[in-house]
Protein backbone atom coordinates (compact mmCIF):
# COMPACT_ATOMS: atom_id res chain seq x y z
CA UNK A 1 0.00 0.00 0.00
CA UNK A 2 1.29 3.31 -0.90
CA UNK A 3 1.67 6.42 1.54
CA UNK A 4 0.20 9.64 0.96
CA UNK A 5 2.15 11.67 3.89
CA UNK A 6 4.07 14.70 4.13
CA UNK A 7 7.73 13.79 4.17
CA UNK A 8 7.30 9.96 2.62
CA UNK A 9 8.33 9.65 -0.51
CA UNK A 10 7.21 7.19 -3.43
CA UNK A 11 9.57 3.83 -2.64
CA UNK A 12 7.82 3.67 0.47
CA UNK A 13 5.17 0.42 1.40
CA UNK A 14 2.43 0.58 4.44
CA UNK A 15 1.58 -3.05 5.68
CA UNK A 16 -2.16 -3.38 7.60
CA UNK A 17 -2.90 -6.74 9.34
CA UNK A 18 -5.83 -8.07 11.14
CA UNK A 19 -4.82 -10.98 13.96
CA UNK A 20 -7.99 -13.21 14.47
CA UNK A 21 -9.60 -13.47 17.94
CA UNK A 22 -7.06 -16.14 19.53
CA UNK A 23 -3.70 -14.20 18.55
CA UNK A 24 -5.06 -10.98 20.03
CA UNK A 25 -5.36 -12.87 23.02
CA UNK A 26 -2.74 -15.32 23.44
CA UNK A 27 0.09 -14.04 21.15
CA UNK A 28 2.19 -11.19 19.74
CA UNK A 29 0.47 -9.49 16.96
CA UNK A 30 1.16 -7.14 14.31
CA UNK A 31 -0.88 -4.63 13.09
CA UNK A 32 0.85 -1.96 10.80
CA UNK A 33 4.25 -1.88 9.37
CA UNK A 34 6.25 -0.77 6.64
CA UNK A 35 9.52 0.40 4.59
CA UNK A 36 10.02 4.30 4.73
CA UNK A 37 12.42 6.26 2.48
CA UNK A 38 11.85 9.87 3.64
CA UNK A 39 12.82 13.72 3.31
CA UNK A 40 12.79 16.06 6.19
CA UNK A 41 9.61 17.09 5.92
CA UNK A 42 8.43 13.76 7.26
CA UNK A 43 6.99 13.97 11.24
CA UNK A 44 4.65 11.57 13.45
CA UNK A 45 3.01 13.50 16.50
CA UNK A 46 1.00 11.64 18.61
CA UNK A 47 -0.49 11.76 22.43
CA UNK A 48 -1.81 8.04 22.03
CA UNK A 49 -1.42 5.26 19.90
CA UNK A 50 -2.35 2.02 21.25
CA UNK A 51 0.81 -0.15 20.54
CA UNK A 52 4.69 -0.51 21.20
CA UNK A 53 7.12 -0.05 18.11
CA UNK A 54 10.18 -1.04 17.09
CA UNK A 55 12.03 0.94 14.32
CA UNK A 56 15.06 0.60 12.76
CA UNK A 57 17.17 2.90 10.74
CA UNK A 58 18.56 1.99 7.27
CA UNK A 59 20.32 5.40 6.93
CA UNK A 60 20.18 8.97 7.83
CA UNK A 61 19.17 10.06 11.47
CA UNK A 62 16.11 10.29 13.27
CA UNK A 63 14.80 12.72 15.97
CA UNK A 64 12.68 11.30 19.03
CA UNK A 65 11.01 13.65 21.56
CA UNK A 66 9.69 11.33 24.17
CA UNK A 67 8.84 11.28 27.98
CA UNK A 68 10.21 14.77 27.99
CA UNK A 69 13.36 13.86 26.97
CA UNK A 70 15.29 14.38 23.18
CA UNK A 71 16.70 11.22 21.44
CA UNK A 72 18.87 11.11 18.05
CA UNK A 73 18.01 7.62 15.98
CA UNK A 74 21.03 6.79 13.87
CA UNK A 75 22.04 4.10 11.51
CA UNK A 76 21.98 0.43 12.78
CA UNK A 77 20.38 1.40 15.80
CA UNK A 78 16.88 0.59 16.99
CA UNK A 79 14.00 2.48 18.49
CA UNK A 80 11.63 0.82 20.75
CA UNK A 81 9.32 2.73 23.26
CA UNK A 82 5.65 2.69 23.89
CA UNK A 83 3.17 4.75 21.27
CA UNK A 84 0.78 5.17 24.36
CA UNK A 85 3.15 7.74 26.00
CA UNK A 86 3.01 11.24 23.72
CA UNK A 87 5.66 11.35 21.55
CA UNK A 88 7.27 12.93 18.49
CA UNK A 89 9.77 11.90 16.05
CA UNK A 90 10.78 12.96 12.61
CA UNK A 91 13.92 12.88 9.86
CA UNK A 92 16.59 15.20 10.22
CA UNK A 93 17.94 14.28 7.30
CA UNK A 94 16.66 12.26 4.36
CA UNK A 95 16.23 8.48 6.14
CA UNK A 96 15.51 5.11 5.39
CA UNK A 97 13.86 2.93 8.00
CA UNK A 98 11.63 -0.48 8.63
CA UNK A 99 9.03 -0.34 10.93
CA UNK A 100 6.43 -2.39 12.90
CA UNK A 101 3.54 -1.87 15.10
CA UNK A 102 2.93 -4.47 17.87
CA UNK A 103 0.91 -5.39 20.40
CA UNK A 104 -0.22 -8.37 22.39
CA UNK A 105 1.14 -11.50 25.05
CA UNK A 106 3.62 -10.29 27.45
CA UNK A 107 4.53 -7.20 25.16
CA UNK A 108 4.09 -5.17 28.60
CA UNK A 109 6.57 -7.30 30.68
CA UNK A 110 9.37 -7.34 28.33
CA UNK A 111 8.90 -4.25 27.27
CA UNK A 112 9.63 -2.83 30.68
CA UNK A 113 12.38 -5.45 31.01
CA UNK A 114 14.09 -3.59 28.03
CA UNK A 115 13.50 -0.08 29.08
CA UNK A 116 15.33 -0.96 32.35
CA UNK A 117 18.26 -1.93 30.68
CA UNK A 118 17.85 0.40 27.85
CA UNK A 119 17.28 3.66 26.67
CA UNK A 120 14.53 3.98 23.28
CA UNK A 121 17.57 3.71 21.34
CA UNK A 122 19.24 0.71 21.61
CA UNK A 123 22.84 -0.26 19.80
CA UNK A 124 22.43 -3.21 17.89
CA UNK A 125 25.07 -6.12 18.40
CA UNK A 126 22.86 -9.10 16.96
CA UNK A 127 22.32 -6.98 14.04
CA UNK A 128 21.76 -9.86 11.69
CA UNK A 129 19.53 -11.78 13.17
CA UNK A 130 17.15 -9.00 14.33
CA UNK A 131 17.06 -7.73 10.64
CA UNK A 132 16.33 -11.07 9.75
CA UNK A 133 13.07 -11.01 12.01
CA UNK A 134 12.39 -7.87 10.67
CA UNK A 135 12.54 -9.32 6.86
CA UNK A 136 10.26 -12.01 7.86
CA UNK A 137 7.37 -9.77 9.05
CA UNK A 138 7.64 -7.26 6.28
CA UNK A 139 8.02 -10.50 4.06
CA UNK A 140 4.81 -11.93 4.97
CA UNK A 141 3.02 -8.74 4.52
CA UNK A 142 4.02 -7.98 1.38
CA UNK A 143 3.32 -11.69 0.22
CA UNK A 144 -0.10 -11.13 1.94
CA UNK A 145 0.76 -14.84 3.73
CA UNK A 146 0.63 -13.61 7.39
CA UNK A 147 0.75 -16.34 9.55
CA UNK A 148 0.29 -14.93 13.24
CA UNK A 149 2.02 -17.29 14.81
CA UNK A 150 4.97 -17.06 12.90
CA UNK A 151 4.54 -12.91 13.77
CA UNK A 152 4.43 -13.94 16.93
CA UNK A 153 7.64 -16.16 17.16
CA UNK A 154 9.65 -13.48 14.98
CA UNK A 155 8.70 -10.61 17.67
CA UNK A 156 9.91 -12.87 20.75
CA UNK A 157 12.54 -13.25 19.34
CA UNK A 158 13.55 -9.75 18.53
CA UNK A 159 12.87 -8.80 22.57
CA UNK A 160 14.41 -11.54 23.33
CA UNK A 161 17.84 -10.96 21.32
CA UNK A 162 17.56 -7.40 22.78
CA UNK A 163 17.85 -8.90 26.12
CA UNK A 164 20.19 -11.01 25.37
CA UNK A 165 22.66 -8.86 23.84
CA UNK A 166 22.43 -6.72 27.25
CA UNK A 167 23.47 -9.85 28.82
CA UNK A 168 26.10 -10.67 26.61
CA UNK A 169 27.65 -7.16 26.75
CA UNK A 170 27.39 -7.13 30.54
CA UNK A 171 29.21 -10.42 30.37
CA UNK A 172 31.96 -8.97 28.46
CA UNK A 173 32.34 -6.26 30.41
CA UNK A 174 32.74 -8.24 33.56
CA UNK A 175 35.11 -10.70 32.13
CA UNK A 176 37.08 -7.38 31.14
CA UNK A 177 36.94 -6.91 34.62
CA UNK A 178 38.11 -10.58 35.51
CA UNK A 179 41.46 -10.28 33.18
CA UNK A 180 42.12 -7.34 34.54
CA UNK A 181 42.54 -8.46 38.09
CA UNK A 182 44.15 -11.28 36.99
CA UNK A 183 46.68 -9.62 35.06
CA UNK A 184 47.44 -7.22 38.18
CA UNK A 185 47.04 -10.12 40.88
CA UNK A 186 48.67 -12.96 38.77
CA UNK A 187 51.29 -13.53 41.73
CA UNK A 188 48.55 -14.02 44.15
CA UNK A 189 46.88 -17.18 44.74
CA UNK A 190 43.71 -16.92 42.71
CA UNK A 191 40.73 -19.81 42.13
CA UNK A 192 37.85 -20.30 39.58
CA UNK A 193 35.43 -20.09 42.31
CA UNK A 194 36.49 -16.65 42.88
CA UNK A 195 37.20 -15.07 39.79
CA UNK A 196 33.99 -16.87 38.81
CA UNK A 197 32.03 -14.57 41.36
CA UNK A 198 34.17 -11.61 40.37
CA UNK A 199 32.26 -12.74 36.81
CA UNK A 200 29.27 -12.96 38.27
CA UNK A 201 28.93 -16.39 36.51
CA UNK A 202 28.81 -19.86 37.38
CA UNK A 203 31.37 -21.70 37.73
CA UNK A 204 30.48 -23.45 34.29
CA UNK A 205 29.43 -20.41 32.30
CA UNK A 206 32.61 -18.67 33.23
CA UNK A 207 34.92 -21.41 32.35
CA UNK A 208 32.67 -21.37 29.04
CA UNK A 209 33.34 -17.91 28.59
CA UNK A 210 36.32 -16.98 29.63
CA UNK A 211 38.00 -19.56 26.84
CA UNK A 212 35.92 -18.37 24.26
CA UNK A 213 37.11 -14.70 24.83
CA UNK A 214 40.79 -15.38 25.25
CA UNK A 215 41.06 -18.57 23.69
CA UNK A 216 42.26 -20.23 27.15
CA UNK A 217 41.07 -21.53 30.25
CA UNK A 218 40.99 -19.60 33.20
CA UNK A 219 44.13 -21.80 34.27
CA UNK A 220 45.79 -21.55 31.57
CA UNK A 221 45.75 -17.34 31.43
CA UNK A 222 47.20 -17.40 34.73
CA UNK A 223 49.87 -19.82 33.86
CA UNK A 224 51.02 -17.79 30.59
CA UNK A 225 50.74 -14.62 32.71
CA UNK A 226 52.87 -15.80 35.48
CA UNK A 227 55.75 -17.12 32.80
CA UNK A 228 55.44 -14.26 30.70
CA UNK A 229 56.97 -12.20 33.74
CA UNK A 230 59.17 -15.01 34.60
CA UNK A 231 60.85 -14.70 31.77
CA UNK A 232 61.60 -10.71 32.21
CA UNK A 233 62.79 -11.58 35.73
CA UNK A 234 64.59 -14.08 33.82
CA UNK A 235 66.31 -11.85 31.41
CA UNK A 236 66.15 -8.54 33.51
CA UNK A 237 67.16 -9.67 36.85
CA UNK A 238 69.59 -11.67 38.82
CA UNK A 239 67.10 -12.59 41.42
CA UNK A 240 67.44 -16.86 41.59
CA UNK A 241 65.19 -19.15 40.14
CA UNK A 242 63.68 -19.88 43.18
CA UNK A 243 63.05 -16.12 44.02
CA UNK A 244 60.98 -15.77 40.58
CA UNK A 245 59.25 -18.65 41.30
CA UNK A 246 57.90 -17.38 44.40
CA UNK A 247 57.52 -13.73 42.86
CA UNK A 248 55.24 -15.08 40.20
CA UNK A 249 52.85 -17.26 42.43
CA UNK A 250 54.04 -20.49 41.40
CA UNK A 251 53.63 -23.02 44.56
CA UNK A 252 56.98 -24.63 44.57
CA UNK A 253 60.20 -24.11 42.29
CA UNK A 254 60.25 -27.75 40.85
CA UNK A 255 56.32 -26.67 39.63
CA UNK A 256 57.77 -23.68 38.14
CA UNK A 257 60.45 -25.01 36.53
CA UNK A 258 57.98 -28.13 35.26
CA UNK A 259 55.66 -25.54 33.48
CA UNK A 260 58.09 -23.31 32.34
CA UNK A 261 59.95 -26.51 30.51
CA UNK A 262 56.63 -27.55 29.22
CA UNK A 263 55.56 -24.16 27.54
CA UNK A 264 58.79 -23.15 26.66
CA UNK A 265 60.79 -26.39 25.85
CA UNK A 266 63.85 -24.87 28.29
CA UNK A 267 64.63 -24.80 32.14
CA UNK A 268 64.34 -21.45 33.14
CA UNK A 269 68.00 -21.35 33.47
CA UNK A 270 68.47 -22.42 29.92
CA UNK A 271 65.82 -19.69 29.14
CA UNK A 272 68.39 -16.81 31.23
CA UNK A 273 71.49 -18.23 29.68
CA UNK A 274 70.40 -18.63 26.22
CA UNK A 275 71.36 -15.60 24.22
CA UNK A 276 67.92 -14.07 21.51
Amino acid sequence: MKINEPGVLPTSEFFIHTPNEFSRKYLFTIHFAGRYDCDTDYLIERTFHDYYLILKVIHGQLRLEYDQQTFLVNANELLLFDCRIPHKYYATTQITFEYIHFKGNASKELYEMITQLYSPVIPLLNDIEIMKSIDTILSMLEHQRVSDTKVSYEIHKILSLLLEQNQSSSSISNLKEVIAYIDENSEKPLNIHDLAHLASLSIYHFSRKFKKFTGLSPHEYVIVKRLTRAKSLLKNTEFSINKISEMVGFSSPSHFIATFKKHTHMTPKEFRDFRF
